[in-house]
């Protein structure tokens, strides 16, 4: 899973290159009612927004596991904290963490993926304008894929029946 969160990774990294070569100077970089664009700013500036917003995601998510291990357990909200951050179950907790939180990475990073190119096609229309049926439909699929997601960390995280 964690080859899986590279890729989509870099294949952000790519569009974003790609957007900056394809894309005017100015760009829409908010869209609000009828897709119609309401803020604006250099394609410069919208690769910038990328680097702070992703890069940062893409570190939270690949070192998750690693993450949890210098974080006091005070401060970590898991289900079963008491079982899972008992040292000799915490190997088997980082590994089903990592698993998780890198699945849930692809699914940030392809809807990531899918906002980008929404924008890029609607900054390339004269007029600018955001296909909002399409928006709707990936906001819909990760949200619901969310929802599903966390339905599953908290039924995987659960005390196994042999170790309570």
């Amino acid at each position: 899973m964690r080859k899986a969160l590279i890729a989509v990774f870099a294949a952000n990294l790519i569009l974003m290159a790609v957007s900056l070569a394809l894309l005017p100077d100015q760009v829409a970089i908010h869209f609000g009612g009828g897709g119609r664009p309401d803020s604006w700013a250099s394609k410069e500036f919208n690769a910038a927004i990328f680097i702070v917003l992703e890069v940062p995601f893409f570190l939270m998510f690949y070192f998750a596991p690693v993450l949890t291990l210098g974080v006091s357990k005070n401060f970590l909200n898991i289900p079963n904290k008491d079982y899972w951050l008992k040292e000799e179950n915490l190997p088997d907790f980082q590994r089903k963490f990592g698993y998780y939180m890198a699945e849930f990475g692809v699914a940030v990073f392809i809807f990531f993926f899918c906002i980008s190119l929404l924008a890029l096609r609607a900054n390339l229309r004269d007029p600018v304008q955001l296909d909002n049926v399409l928006f709707l439909v990936v906001f819909i699929a990760y949200m619901s894929y969310t929802i599903w997601w966390l339905v599953r960390l908290v039924r995987g995280l659960k005390v196994p029946k042999s170790g309570s």
